[in-house]
């Protein structure tokens, strides 16, 4: 089976032997050009969709590594998203390959596009060509039989469009939350959805966070920000596994589960039932409009998310994690950089002498990461695919995003300079792992 890795835009390379351009091996620039042209204003309105939507989460590129540059990969999937992406980086590359009104329209798209820039794209990672090709045919040659892509009819569409009227309850709550910047693309992307689903449609568990529905819609009966703050408990709650789908399964669990609720998460309403304010989220009434975008989202400026929560207990690493809060990752680049691989290693000497583990403080930071992840998959508290991150950065040649290896060299080699864009993506990796550990 393909490894599914993230794979920042900057390290793909467009296909130069794909089938829509005539000239192979023609150089990357020279690609782009001919894939803009050949698309037109079609590439104008694929690079809308992204700056207003994001990527396409149910169609994942496929890719290859490059030979001799294994941290490079070719887009064998998935060349116009990547030359939407280009064009978003960089409007000027597309000068003589599109029209100007298309180039205006992509250079003020570009300046949104600045705000909120994709910094990683989940890729499965084939072998080669030979791997790939079944799957890129299948997508590309019609219905096959009922094995390929099968389109809908007018009907189809009618009743979708008539059926998906307003997003279900979990979906509001989570637009809310993406909405203020409470909860980013990636942590939204690991949160358990039929368990907030089941949560989210249970009148003891709405009662208690604020919120009710009128006519489908979410409603809130308190002050925003208390509301988020109770819906985010909630988030972290599921999305760390500290309550697991077998706790809520029943309509008992959930309640039971509503009067567990910390007393400073609890919302006592101001407003009466029926007079609640309308959450503001991504739904029906506003998929016609761009989504606006927050500078808060993804190009953040702190190493540690604002919505992820760590049950650090007072001492040193508490105050370390307080500080990765604080340190602005544009201002004291290097300064985070140390300090995250020294609180990745104290963390992980913290959850070892807490654990009965083979390991010691004396083993390698590698050896250490690597025993921990697996303690906490055997603890069902990281997944196989939450693991993989971990696994990934303790082997002895990796220096992909996370690695043990890069992190040392930020500490020992004043010739390796970390980047910003780096560490969020190292962060963003590590984070289910981080959190696991402190939520034992």
């Amino acid at each position: 089976m393909p490894e599914t890795i993230p794979i920042g835009p900057a390290d793909l390379l467009i296909d130069e032997q794909n089938p829509r351009i005539s000239e192979p091996n023609a150089g990357q620039h020279k690609a782009l050009q001919v894939l803009a042209e050949h698309l037109g204003t079609k590439l104008q309105t694929l690079a809308a969709d992204i700056v207003s939507n994001g990527l396409d989460p149910s169609n994942m590129p496929i890719v290859m590594s490059v030979a001799g540059t294994p941290l490079r990969y070719v887009v064998l999937e998935g060349n116009r998203r990547l030359a939407a992406l280009r064009a978003l980086e960089n409007p000027e590359s597309l000068v003589g390959a599109v029209s100007s009104q298309v180039l205006k329209q992509i250079r003020a798209l570009s300046r949104s596009y600045q705000d909120n820039p994709v910094e990683t794209i989940p890729c499965a990672v084939m072998n080669n060509r030979e791997e790939a090709r079944h799957w890129i045919e299948l997508r590309h040659t019609g219905e096959n039989a009922g094995a390929g892509i099968v389109p809908w009819g007018s009907d189809e569409a009618a009743r979708f469009r008539a059926r998906t009227g307003a997003p279900e309850i979990h979906s509001q709550a989570l637009d809310f939350l993406q909405r203020r910047g409470d909860l980013s693309p990636d942590v939204r992307r690991n949160v358990p959805a039929t368990s907030l689903k089941r949560l989210m449609e249970t009148p003891d568990v709405r009662a208690k966070l604020g919120v009710e529905l009128q006519k489908g819609m979410l409603h809130l009966l308190a002050d925003e920000s208390r509301i988020a703050k109770a819906l985010m408990y909630v988030v972290n709650d599921l999305v760390t596994k500290k309550t697991k789908v077998g706790q809520i399964y029943t309509k008992g669990q959930r309640q039971e589960y509503a009067e567990k609720l910390p007393a400073d998460i609890v919302v006592t309403p101001t407003v009466k039932s029926g007079q609640g304010k309308a959450a503001e989220t991504t739904g029906a009434g506003d998929r016609a409009k761009p989504r606006k975008t927050k500078k808060t989202g993804r190009k953040r400026d702190k190493l540690i998310p604002k919505d992820c929560v760590l049950n650090i207990p007072s001492g040193r690493i508490n105050d370390m994690e307080d500080e990765l809060r604080k340190l602005s990752l544009e201002d004291h680049t290097n300064a985070v950089s140390v300090l995250f691989r020294v609180f990745i290693e104290l963390s992980v000497d913290a959850y070892i002498n807490g654990h009965t583990l083979s390991l010691t403080e004396n083993n390698s930071l590698r050896k250490k990461m690597d025993g921990v992840a697996a303690d906490l998959q055997a603890r069902q508290k990281l997944t196989p695919q939450q693991a993989k991150p971990v696994k990934r950065a303790c082997q002895n040649d990796s220096f992909l995003a996370p690695s043990v290896l890069l992190m040392h060299q930020y500490v020992h080699n004043q010739y390796v300079f970390p980047a910003p864009s780096d560490l969020r993506a190292n962060w963003d990796s590590l984070q289910p792992f981080i959190a696991a550990m402190w939520t034992t």
